[in-house]
């Protein structure tokens, strides 16, 4: 059977305007879903292992919002929850952690962009034995730019190697280091 390109035009065509018609009137639609916005809250410490709170505390030290904080070491601030060891003392000691500034963090402020990070575990991450109280875990960490203009930028991926150390009270991220 030979298929010919003005087949494939005329079945297309076909396919689009068949999914054009409809059997209900204007009158019949109804309103599904919400227009709510919610913010989805993380977990607590206290409820997630060892690889959950590196994540999640990497995604928020990595998420900036340029045009409202002072400084990347607002977003550790946010962070504080899933801090231990010196982070967690530098977090609630009252200073501004002195924090290598992006190259690129006035125009983003002056654009009124954020970033969001995202991270997953990296295949590197050393293996750990069973019942260990500190963990290393690498993290792949890839930053967004959202522009105020609705578009949105993804940064290159970033290895982070993170160390989190199990308290009563949950797991805590104690250390992060660039990697490359």
């Amino acid at each position: 059977m030979r298929i010919t390109r003005a087949t494939v035009a005329a079945v297309c065509t076909a396919a689009a305007v068949a999914g054009c018609g409809s059997d209900t009137t204007s009158d019949q639609h109804t309103h599904e879903g919400s227009d709510d916005h919610q913010v989805l809250e993380p977990l607590s410490p206290q409820q997630i292992d060892a690889d959950q709170t590196a994540i999640t505390a990497l995604q928020m030290i990595l998420s900036w919002q340029p045009a409202i904080d002072e400084s990347k070491a607002d977003a550790l601030l946010r962070a504080t929850a899933y801090l231990g060891g010196d982070l967690l003392a530098v977090a609630e000691s009252g200073t501004r952690a002195e924090v290598r500034p992006d190259a690129d963090w006035q125009q983003w402020a002056a654009a009124k962009d954020a970033l969001s990070a995202t991270c997953v575990r990296a295949d590197s991450t050393p293996a750990a034995p069973e019942g260990m109280r500190t963990v290393v875990l690498d993290l792949t960490c890839t930053q967004t730019v959202l522009h105020a203009g609705g578009r949105s930028t993804r940064l290159s991926p970033q290895l982070w190697r993170t160390t989190v150390t199990r308290t009563d009270d949950g797991w805590r991220l104690t250390d992060y280091r660039y990697q490359q």
